[in-house]
Protein backbone atom coordinates (compact mmCIF):
# COMPACT_ATOMS: atom_id res chain seq x y z
CA UNK A 1 0.00 0.00 0.00
CA UNK A 2 1.15 3.41 -0.68
CA UNK A 3 2.25 5.62 2.81
CA UNK A 4 1.57 8.69 2.87
CA UNK A 5 3.13 11.11 0.31
CA UNK A 6 4.98 14.14 0.89
CA UNK A 7 6.72 16.62 -1.60
CA UNK A 8 9.30 19.26 0.46
CA UNK A 9 10.05 22.95 -1.05
CA UNK A 10 13.21 24.16 0.77
CA UNK A 11 16.75 25.98 -0.46
CA UNK A 12 18.58 25.91 2.34
CA UNK A 13 20.28 22.10 2.10
CA UNK A 14 20.97 21.68 5.63
CA UNK A 15 17.29 22.32 6.10
CA UNK A 16 16.76 20.04 3.40
CA UNK A 17 18.40 17.02 5.02
CA UNK A 18 16.50 18.03 8.30
CA UNK A 19 13.36 17.67 7.03
CA UNK A 20 13.94 14.98 4.69
CA UNK A 21 15.32 12.52 8.08
CA UNK A 22 12.54 13.70 10.17
CA UNK A 23 10.38 12.59 7.17
CA UNK A 24 12.06 9.52 6.76
CA UNK A 25 12.20 8.24 10.33
CA UNK A 26 8.24 9.47 11.12
CA UNK A 27 8.37 6.46 8.87
CA UNK A 28 6.29 8.42 5.50
CA UNK A 29 7.46 8.88 2.04
CA UNK A 30 9.42 11.75 0.61
CA UNK A 31 8.53 11.69 -2.75
CA UNK A 32 10.08 14.85 -3.96
CA UNK A 33 12.25 17.10 -2.85
CA UNK A 34 13.05 20.94 -4.50
CA UNK A 35 14.97 24.24 -3.90
CA UNK A 36 13.30 25.91 -6.99
CA UNK A 37 9.58 27.15 -6.96
CA UNK A 38 8.77 26.43 -11.07
CA UNK A 39 10.29 23.29 -11.11
CA UNK A 40 8.36 22.08 -7.61
CA UNK A 41 4.91 23.90 -8.65
CA UNK A 42 4.95 21.49 -12.00
CA UNK A 43 6.43 18.69 -9.92
CA UNK A 44 3.57 18.93 -7.33
CA UNK A 45 0.53 18.84 -9.80
CA UNK A 46 2.51 15.72 -11.40
CA UNK A 47 2.66 14.06 -7.99
CA UNK A 48 -0.38 14.99 -5.83
CA UNK A 49 1.61 14.57 -2.90
CA UNK A 50 -0.96 14.30 0.40
CA UNK A 51 1.46 16.65 2.27
CA UNK A 52 3.48 20.10 0.79
CA UNK A 53 6.46 21.07 3.25
CA UNK A 54 6.85 24.98 2.08
CA UNK A 55 9.32 27.39 2.77
CA UNK A 56 8.13 30.67 1.70
CA UNK A 57 11.69 32.10 0.44
CA UNK A 58 12.92 29.62 -2.27
CA UNK A 59 14.47 29.95 -5.33
CA UNK A 60 13.22 31.29 -8.91
CA UNK A 61 10.50 33.20 -9.43
CA UNK A 62 8.01 32.09 -7.48
CA UNK A 63 7.62 32.32 -3.64
CA UNK A 64 6.48 29.70 -1.36
CA UNK A 65 3.26 31.14 -1.48
CA UNK A 66 2.18 31.77 -4.55
CA UNK A 67 2.72 28.34 -5.20
CA UNK A 68 0.88 27.61 -1.95
CA UNK A 69 -2.08 29.60 -3.91
CA UNK A 70 -2.02 27.14 -6.66
CA UNK A 71 -2.10 24.34 -5.02
CA UNK A 72 -3.55 24.18 -2.12
CA UNK A 73 -7.47 23.28 -2.89
CA UNK A 74 -5.36 19.81 -3.86
CA UNK A 75 -3.10 19.31 -0.64
CA UNK A 76 -2.12 20.13 3.01
CA UNK A 77 0.16 22.32 3.01
CA UNK A 78 2.77 23.45 6.31
CA UNK A 79 4.78 26.61 5.45
CA UNK A 80 8.52 26.60 6.79
CA UNK A 81 10.01 29.54 6.58
CA UNK A 82 12.05 31.89 9.08
CA UNK A 83 10.33 35.29 7.72
CA UNK A 84 8.85 36.53 10.57
CA UNK A 85 6.90 39.45 9.51
CA UNK A 86 2.85 39.67 10.03
CA UNK A 87 1.95 40.22 6.31
CA UNK A 88 3.96 37.28 5.33
CA UNK A 89 2.18 35.33 7.77
CA UNK A 90 -1.34 36.86 6.48
CA UNK A 91 -0.36 36.08 2.59
CA UNK A 92 0.05 32.82 4.05
CA UNK A 93 -2.71 32.54 6.21
CA UNK A 94 -4.27 33.31 3.11
CA UNK A 95 -3.58 30.05 1.51
CA UNK A 96 -5.73 27.90 4.70
CA UNK A 97 -1.99 26.31 5.70
CA UNK A 98 -2.47 23.28 8.31
CA UNK A 99 0.49 24.73 10.02
CA UNK A 100 3.16 27.94 10.37
CA UNK A 101 6.44 27.14 11.52
CA UNK A 102 9.18 29.21 12.16
CA UNK A 103 13.25 28.43 11.82
CA UNK A 104 14.84 27.31 13.65
CA UNK A 105 12.42 24.28 14.53
CA UNK A 106 13.38 21.14 16.33
CA UNK A 107 12.68 17.62 14.90
CA UNK A 108 9.99 17.15 17.30
CA UNK A 109 8.21 19.82 16.69
CA UNK A 110 8.37 19.39 13.17
CA UNK A 111 7.14 15.35 13.60
CA UNK A 112 4.35 16.16 15.74
CA UNK A 113 3.15 18.86 13.39
CA UNK A 114 3.28 16.30 10.26
CA UNK A 115 1.11 13.42 12.42
CA UNK A 116 -1.49 16.30 13.43
CA UNK A 117 -1.83 17.83 10.37
CA UNK A 118 -2.48 14.06 8.63
CA UNK A 119 -4.82 13.35 11.43
CA UNK A 120 -6.95 16.72 10.47
CA UNK A 121 -6.85 15.20 6.78
CA UNK A 122 -10.51 14.31 7.58
CA UNK A 123 -12.66 15.92 9.87
CA UNK A 124 -14.93 12.58 10.96
CA UNK A 125 -11.66 11.27 12.34
CA UNK A 126 -13.14 10.81 16.02
CA UNK A 127 -15.65 7.53 15.55
CA UNK A 128 -15.79 6.93 12.39
CA UNK A 129 -12.90 3.80 11.92
CA UNK A 130 -10.71 4.93 15.38
CA UNK A 131 -8.83 8.07 16.62
CA UNK A 132 -5.74 6.91 14.80
CA UNK A 133 -7.56 6.08 11.68
CA UNK A 134 -8.70 8.50 9.13
CA UNK A 135 -11.01 8.72 5.95
CA UNK A 136 -10.66 11.43 3.28
CA UNK A 137 -11.74 11.43 0.17
CA UNK A 138 -11.15 8.66 -2.10
CA UNK A 139 -8.48 6.64 0.60
CA UNK A 140 -8.42 5.81 4.04
CA UNK A 141 -5.33 6.23 6.37
CA UNK A 142 -4.65 4.04 8.55
CA UNK A 143 -2.62 3.37 11.67
CA UNK A 144 0.32 0.94 11.34
CA UNK A 145 2.77 1.27 14.41
CA UNK A 146 4.19 4.74 13.40
CA UNK A 147 2.73 5.83 10.84
CA UNK A 148 -0.51 6.16 8.87
CA UNK A 149 -0.55 3.93 5.95
CA UNK A 150 -2.95 5.11 3.01
CA UNK A 151 -4.86 2.48 1.56
CA UNK A 152 -7.02 3.64 -1.72
CA UNK A 153 -10.57 2.67 -1.84
CA UNK A 154 -9.96 1.51 -5.38
CA UNK A 155 -7.37 -0.63 -3.95
CA UNK A 156 -9.43 -2.74 -1.92
CA UNK A 157 -11.38 -6.13 -3.40
CA UNK A 158 -13.83 -7.22 -0.10
CA UNK A 159 -13.97 -6.83 3.73
CA UNK A 160 -15.22 -8.95 6.13
CA UNK A 161 -16.76 -7.69 9.68
CA UNK A 162 -16.51 -9.11 12.83
CA UNK A 163 -18.32 -7.34 16.28
CA UNK A 164 -16.89 -4.23 15.98
CA UNK A 165 -13.94 -4.80 13.85
CA UNK A 166 -13.90 -4.99 10.07
CA UNK A 167 -10.63 -6.46 8.13
CA UNK A 168 -9.69 -5.08 4.47
CA UNK A 169 -8.60 -7.07 1.57
CA UNK A 170 -6.62 -5.28 -1.27
CA UNK A 171 -4.41 -7.99 -3.35
CA UNK A 172 -1.58 -7.71 -1.27
CA UNK A 173 -2.48 -7.08 2.30
CA UNK A 174 -5.28 -7.06 5.07
CA UNK A 175 -6.02 -3.84 7.59
CA UNK A 176 -8.04 -4.49 10.62
CA UNK A 177 -10.27 -1.45 11.68
CA UNK A 178 -12.02 -1.02 14.53
CA UNK A 179 -15.92 0.46 12.53
CA UNK A 180 -19.15 -1.59 12.12
CA UNK A 181 -19.67 -2.60 8.88
CA UNK A 182 -22.94 -0.75 8.55
CA UNK A 183 -20.42 3.00 9.75
CA UNK A 184 -18.12 1.79 7.13
CA UNK A 185 -20.72 1.28 3.87
CA UNK A 186 -21.29 4.93 4.29
CA UNK A 187 -18.19 5.68 3.63
CA UNK A 188 -17.92 3.51 0.47
CA UNK A 189 -18.86 3.92 -3.02
CA UNK A 190 -21.39 2.72 -4.67
CA UNK A 191 -19.87 0.16 -6.56
CA UNK A 192 -19.24 -2.12 -2.95
CA UNK A 193 -22.65 -4.16 -2.36
CA UNK A 194 -23.39 -6.25 0.66
CA UNK A 195 -23.38 -9.86 -0.76
CA UNK A 196 -23.71 -11.45 3.34
CA UNK A 197 -23.86 -9.92 6.60
CA UNK A 198 -20.47 -10.13 7.33
CA UNK A 199 -19.15 -9.61 3.89
CA UNK A 200 -19.01 -6.57 1.40
CA UNK A 201 -17.16 -6.56 -1.88
CA UNK A 202 -16.20 -4.54 -4.78
CA UNK A 203 -18.96 -5.47 -7.51
CA UNK A 204 -16.60 -4.32 -10.07
CA UNK A 205 -13.89 -6.77 -8.89
CA UNK A 206 -16.37 -10.01 -8.91
CA UNK A 207 -14.71 -12.31 -11.46
CA UNK A 208 -17.23 -15.46 -10.96
CA UNK A 209 -20.93 -15.68 -9.77
CA UNK A 210 -22.05 -19.42 -8.68
CA UNK A 211 -25.86 -19.10 -7.98
CA UNK A 212 -26.53 -22.59 -7.52
CA UNK A 213 -24.19 -22.43 -4.82
CA UNK A 214 -24.89 -19.36 -3.61
CA UNK A 215 -21.06 -18.53 -4.17
CA UNK A 216 -18.90 -15.24 -5.42
CA UNK A 217 -15.49 -15.43 -6.44
CA UNK A 218 -12.68 -12.39 -6.75
CA UNK A 219 -10.12 -14.31 -8.34
CA UNK A 220 -9.23 -17.41 -6.37
CA UNK A 221 -11.19 -15.49 -3.49
CA UNK A 222 -14.12 -17.44 -2.98
CA UNK A 223 -17.11 -15.52 -0.93
CA UNK A 224 -20.70 -16.25 0.34
CA UNK A 225 -23.59 -15.24 -1.25
CA UNK A 226 -26.62 -14.56 1.67
CA UNK A 227 -30.24 -15.54 0.56
CA UNK A 228 -31.26 -11.80 1.50
CA UNK A 229 -28.66 -10.44 -0.65
CA UNK A 230 -28.73 -12.09 -3.93
CA UNK A 231 -30.86 -9.50 -5.39
CA UNK A 232 -29.40 -6.57 -4.47
CA UNK A 233 -26.19 -8.05 -5.42
CA UNK A 234 -27.55 -9.11 -8.92
CA UNK A 235 -29.09 -5.95 -9.27
CA UNK A 236 -25.92 -3.47 -8.42
CA UNK A 237 -24.03 -5.85 -10.98
CA UNK A 238 -26.58 -5.13 -14.09
CA UNK A 239 -25.96 -1.42 -12.80
CA UNK A 240 -22.54 -1.23 -13.21
CA UNK A 241 -22.27 -3.33 -16.54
Amino acid sequence: MANIRIVSVEDDPIYAETIQMIVEQAGYELVGQFSNGEEALLAIKAIKPDLLLLDIHVEGALTGIEIAERVSHETSIIFITSLREREIFEKAKSTRPVAFILKPFDSLMLQNTIDLAISQFAGETKNVMTERDVIVKDSFFIKEKNSLIKVPITSIAYIEAEDKYCTLFTNDKKFVVRISLNDLLTKLPDTFVRTHRSVVVDATKITQLNLDRQELQLGSVVLPIGTTYKEALLARIKKIG
